[in-house]
C-alpha cells in the first residue's frame, strides 16, 4: 500500500522543500519507489532538482486540464520521480475557490489524478505551498500523514494548538485517516534559547514531535545550489546524518 505524506506549514521559510527533497532521496536510497509532488507554484522542489521548465506540463495541468500524470513527471538521477510544479499553479487557488462557491466538488482532484499511477510508488511525498487554503484541502483529502517542519521559536509554540484544531477539522470534513506523523524541529542551533524552545516543543502533548532534529548546516544550503540531495552531496555532513535519522524514524512510524 502506498504511503502518502504531506510536508506542510503555513509559515514560509521553515524548511519544507529541503525536508521534502532530502527525505524523498533518502527513502529512495533505502530502496523505496518515491514520487515527490511539487504543489507550490514557486516550484522550489522542481527547481531543486534542476527540472523547472516554464512551459512544461505540470501539476496544474494534471489537476485542471486532464493531463496524464506521467506527462508531468520527471525522473531524476537520485531514484526520485518528481511531479513538477510551474507558475501556472498560481491559478489553482482561484479555480478551486470558484468550484467551492459553485458547490462543485473539488477535494477529490489529487486523489483521482494520481489513482492511475499510485501503485507504482511505495511513498508519495507532497511539498505543500505555505498559504493556499483550497489547494491544501485537496492535498489533505489525499494524504495519510502530515510532517510539519518548525523553527524552534515563539511562533512555533503559539501555533501548536491551532495546528491541532486544524487537523481535527480536516479529519471531520475531509479525511478521517489524516494524522500528524510529527512536528520536525529544523534549523536547530547550539544556544540556550533554541534549546529551550526545542525542549518545549518536544515536551508538549498537543502535537507529536520527532525525536530527530535538523541542525542548521551550511552544507544543506550548498546542496541546494548544487541541485543535489544531501545524501549524495555530502554523506559526512550533519545535514545528511540528521535527515538519515529522520527517515529511520519516519519508516518506524509508518511500520506501526
Amino acid at each position: 500500500m502506498t504511503t502518502k505524506i504531506a510536508i506542510t506549514n503555513e509559515k514560509g521559510g521553515c524548511g519544507k522543500t529541503t525536508t521534502a527533497v532530502n527525505v524523498a532521496a533518502i527513502l529512495a536510497e533505502h530502496g523505496q519507489r518515491v514520487l515527490l509532488v511539487d504543489a507550490d507554484y514557486q516550484s522550489y522542489a522542481t527547481t531543486y532538482y534542476g527540472l523547472y521548465q516554464p512551459d512544461a506540463r505540470s501539476l496544474y495541468h494534471v489537476l485542471f486540464a486532464g493531463t496524464a500524470p506521467m506527462e508531468a513527471i520527471s525522473v531524476t538521477d537520485y531514484g526520485v520521480d518528481v511531479l513538477r510544479a510551474s507558475a501556472a499553479l498560481k491559478q489553482a487557488e482561484d479555480q478551486l475557490t470558484i468550484m467551492h462557491l459553485s458547490h462543485d466538488p473539488y477535494t477529490h482532484l489529487l486523489r483521482d489524478a494520481l489513482a492511475p499511477i499510485e501503485d507504482q510508488y511505495d511513498t508519495i511525498l507532497v511539498d505543500c505551498p505555505p498559504q493556499s487554503y483550497r489547494l491544501l484541502e485537496v492535498i489533505q483529502s489525499y494524504v495519510d500523514y502530515l510532517i510539519v517542519p518548525m523553527i524552534p521559536d515563539e511562533f512555533a509554540l503559539h501555533s501548536l494548538r491551532i495546528k491541532a484544531e486544524n487537523l481535527m477539522q480536516a479529519r471531520r470534513t475531509l479525511n478521517p485517516r489524516l494524522q500528524i506523523m510529527g512536528g520536525l524541529i529544523v534549523m536547530q542551533e547550539a544556544n540556550a534559547t533554541k534549546r529551550a524552545y526545542s525542549e518545549a516543543l518536544q515536551g508538549q502533548t498537543v502535537v507529536p514531535f520527532f525525536h530527530t532534529t535538523i541542525r542548521k548546516n551550511i552544507t544543506l544550503s550548498r546542496a541546494i545550489n548544487a541541485h543535489e540531495p544531501i545524501n549524495t552531496y555530502d554523506r559526512r555532513s550533519n545535514g545528511n546524518l540528521d535527515y538519515q535519522a529522520l527517515v529511520e524514524e519516519i519508516m518506524g512510524r509508518i511500520a506501526k
